[in-house]
């Protein structure tokens, strides 16, 4: 039976990673090199011999061999960005990465030159081909190492398995059954299982080189390889689809970036057929800001940009929607509901470009929320976002009436139509007071309604947009949209969206995304500690919070992730700024504190037994 592929190629790289440690004592399974005629030139370098005992071949699997390819650059950078931010996170007990790992060659029998040949800002990559139930047949592995002396490297290797010399710059090391030619280079040791790979050692190196610090990609992977499972965010529903789009997937890629010098980004993607998810609500990935963005106001606490594509699956659920009003037949809410449904479905047809959900968080926890698209034809618009607010309308009177029209146990409802004034035109605005019997109610909702106590919602058609705004600000929000709307020419301002370091964050680390999210730490932590009662009476915890909100407004502090959904590509990246890994103690203190605040553990569950059957005695 082989071994696992993880332990063959750890003991493929002993020569050239710490991981002697890893390596069993019994000798290793054969190892069959694949040939290539190319590589006649130096063919006497790699003549087929064998320093152990012969063994049966394995059977050629079926299929094609997964390819990998993996590189770093600039590990001494990565290890020193480990030292500070352990620094500042931690600074009773930092890491000292670097001289964790020298202290860890020393005692596996490592000699202190090895680490010290290795040029730490170079290039490290590795190529390899193999089949993961047989890995050593017709394996194929080529490398490099970024040195500053290669014969210093070798030098370093403890005397039982240092390389031995072939001529010419050429080495060979032999473990077993195992056989790696290395050779030197003026910055480099280049190594390969036959000299064929020898030779394609450099061009690795090369591809490697730019890009992010630390790639690994895999190709021709085996169906079933990947799946959502990992993903616990995605709803049960959600994650089957995702799964069963994953397990088809034929490429695969990892990349990280990382140093003292530049943002944390991370990116996972794949290649397999993502359009089985239904991607035409969306357009062409965004990498850059919008002019819808440039309309909208700065500093939301959550930002979600989406291109707009076609409507067409958004259409099909609000037909679907259309069937479940007809069942009600004649009921008290079966007119608004089809108002609603005529109305959105001509809203839909009118979106172009892009569409925007943000939204924004005071001082005090209370929060506003701004749906916004770019539109075709602002008439037609301004008639079905009329026509939503009055089906609003209808559909509570509607409820008041069931309820008898009791004064305590009404909603009072006031619609205007151009109820606001802006630089760029009039918006509608619906005014709803929650009933006088629901007071515990409106002090669980005080951070959504405004000074009246009242739910205030505005839409405002302008500038080639339409926005709906809702929550405790809606009417200043709606007028600096209209402020920025009757800009000259809807140009993006300083104070817009369009600055959102958030969106920005998520834009690279995705390289273009569908769904690019930023995310304010500040504004999170606010509504996190204002949304209930219990929270917003802790003094001590809001008083941390504002303090962390100093500290992360000096030093910058935005988050973002980006979701791309191509026809045959996918791929979700997160990013963070460096300020939010190296940083003060004092800082790394107070930010802490601010990320507890947003991670709170949830209440404790209540012990009072369930009502009902469950809860209580049977009735039988």
């Amino acid at each position: 039976m082989p071994r696992p592929p993880s332990a063959k190629i750890l003991a493929l790289l002993a020569v050239l990673l710490p991981a002697s440690a890893c390596a069993k004592k019994t000798p290793p399974a054969t190892v069959t090199v694949a040939a290539d005629e190319s590589a006649a030139s130096i063919s006497d370098l790699d003549d087929g011999s064998s320093t152990g005992e012969a063994t049966r071949p394995q059977p050629r699997p079926q299929g094609k061999p997964l390819h990998v390819k993996a590189s770093v650059t600039g590990l001494g950078d990565l290890l020193q960005l480990v030292k500070q931010a352990t620094q500042a996170w931690n600074p009773k007990n930092p890491i000292d990465a670097s001289a964790w790992v020298q202290a860890a060659l020393l005692q596996m029998g490592y000699g202190p030159g090895l680490w010290s040949s290795l040029d730490l800002t170079g290039v490290m990559a590795v190529d390899s081909t193999f089949y993961l139930d047989a890995p050593t047949t017709d394996l194929r592995l080529a490398g490099s190492l970024a040195a500053l002396s290669a014969k210093g490297v070798m030098d370093g290797m403890p005397s039982t398995q240092r390389p031995q010399p072939l001529g010419n710059g050429m080495w060979e090391y032999v473990q077993g059954e195992l056989r790696v030619l290395l050779r030197e280079r003026p910055k480099a040791l280049e190594f390969g299982l036959s000299a064929a790979d020898l030779e394609r050692a450099a061009s690795v190196a090369s591809e490697a080189s730019g890009g992010r610090r630390l790639k690994v990609h895999a190709s021709d992977l085996p169906p079933g390889m990947l799946s959502a499972d990992s993903f616990p965010l995605l709803t049960p529903g959600l994650r089957r689809q995702v799964s069963a789009v994953l397990r088809e997937a034929n490429n695969a890629a990892i990349e990280l970036d990382a140093g003292t010098d530049r943002d944390l980004v991370l990116e996972l993607a794949a290649d397999g057929p993502f359009d089985r998810l239904g991607l035409s609500p969306l357009g062409t990935a965004r990498v850059s800001p919008t002019a819808l963005e440039g309309r909208l106001p700065a500093g939301p606490a959550l930002v979600v940009a989406i291109p707009w594509g076609s409507p067409e699956l958004l259409h099909k659920f609000l037909d679907s929607a259309q069937k479940a009003v007809d069942q009600l037949g004649g009921g008290a809410f079966t007119a608004q509901g089809k108002q609603m449904i005529v109305a959105s479905h001509a809203l839909l047809d009118q979106l172009q470009n892009d569409v925007v959900l943000a939204v924004y968080v005071g001082t005090r926890g209370e929060f506003t929320a701004v749906i916004a698209g770019d539109v075709k034809d602002e008439v037609a618009t301004r008639k079905a976002t009329s026509e939503i607010l009055s089906a609003i309308k209808g559909a509570l009177t509607a409820f008041n009436t069931l309820g008898g029209d009791k004064k305590d146990a009404s909603i009072s409802i006031n619609l205007k139509a151009g109820g606001l004034k802006t630089d760029a035109g009039s918006g509608d605005t619906l005014s709803l007071g929650l009933p006088k019997n629901m007071a515990k109610e409106t002090e669980d909702l005080k951070t959504l309604l405004d000074d009246k106590q009242q739910l205030e919602l505005v839409t405002l058609v302008a500038g080639g947009s339409a926005s709906l705004v809702f929550g405790a600000n809606a009417r200043a929000l709606a007028a600096q949209i209209g402020k920025h709307s009757g800009a000259a020419g809807g140009k993006a301002i300083k104070t817009s969206l369009a600055s959102d370091g958030g969106l920005a964050l998520a834009r690279f680390a995705s390289k273009g995304c569908h769904f690019c999210v930023g995310l304010d730490p500040i504004g999170v932590a606010r509504f996190a500690v204002h949304n209930t009662p219990e929270r917003r009476a802790d003094k001590a915890q809001i008083k941390d919070l504002e303090a962390a909100a100093v500290v992360l407004t000096r030093i910058g502090g935005a988050l973002g992730f980006g979701l791309k959904l191509e026809p045959k590509h996918g791929a979700l990246a997160g990013a963070l700024k460096k300020s939010l890994l190296v940083l003060a103690p004092a800082d790394a203190a107070a930010v802490g504190k601010l990320l507890d605040i947003i991670v709170a553990p949830p209440a404790p569950a209540s012990d009072k037994p369930l009502s009902g059957p469950l809860g209580g005695k049977s009735s039988a």
